[in-house]
């Protein structure tokens, strides 16, 4: 990847949008415009895709008799999306979980968490700004979260920093200043065709490279009884 600076950004913004010399449109707003393009790019890269282009981890551990923790304290203010989670029992297996249906949330009560026998009872959901685990953790267990942030965005209510920087990924970067200098030439009412043309291409390259991010080894369907190890757990009882 190739580090582009913040400054860096605002000034290509300016060039492509002609405005190099012209602050009809300031760099406070040009940054806010670099932001939004930076969280369209995000989503473009991650959700359409399910691409693992940003993804980060986070531990906690439960509390007996506490079925719901909150995202905020216990995984992160950056989180978005979850990837999976994971629990650890008897000291160093990591366990997948799965997810519960909502309609399903009263159905393992009498299971345990902390029982690796029972772990193919053990679910969990998110619910609002919580992680809900059934049936409730009846003792410490270390958790697994694994979750995409959400996108970098830079401090609009300062200049423009030659410090604070962006990964490029393969030059993915020319989206988000297509779309910012679109938003600036929208401002001043000019024409913005020939700049939608190339977003549109733009768009387009990214949808047909990104997605096999692995090319030795593109994604195939899931196993998720292979995936999930309280499978055989549970064929062990």
């Amino acid at each position: 990847m190739a580090a582009i600076t913040e400054s860096a950004l605002v000034a290509r913004v300016r060039q492509r949008a002609d405005m190099e010399e012209n602050y009809f449109v300031s760099d406070v707003e040009v940054q806010t415009y670099i932001n939004a393009g930076l969280a369209e790019l995000h989503d473009l890269l991650i959700q359409t895709y399910g691409q693992d282009y940003y993804i980060s981890n986070s531990t906690f551990t439960t509390t007996s008799g506490v079925d719901s923790y909150a995202i905020s304290s216990n995984i992160g203010a950056d989180f978005y999306k979850l990837r999976g989670v994971d629990a650890k029992l008897n000291g160093s297996i990591w366990s997948t979980l799965i997810p519960f249906n909502f309609n399903e949330r009263n159905l393992n009560q009498e299971g345990t968490l902390s029982n690796i026998w029972g772990l193919s009872n053990t679910r969990y959901r998110l619910v609002g700004e919580n992680l809900v685990f059934s049936p409730t953790p009846t003792s410490g267990i270390e958790i697994k979260i694994w979750y995409i942030p959400t996108t970098q965005q830079f401090n609009s209510s300062t200049p423009a920093s030659s410090s604070t920087t962006f990964d490029d990924i393969n030059g993915y970067a020319e989206y988000v200043i297509i779309d910012a200098a679109i938003k600036c030439l929208q401002k001043e009412e000019s024409d913005v065709q020939v700049l939608f043309a190339q977003k549109t291409a733009m768009k387009r390259r990214i949808e047909e490279a990104a997605n096999n991010r692995d090319a030795g080894s593109p994604l195939s369907v899931s196993d998720v009884y292979r995936g999930n190890n309280s499978f055989w757990y549970s064929r062990s009882t």
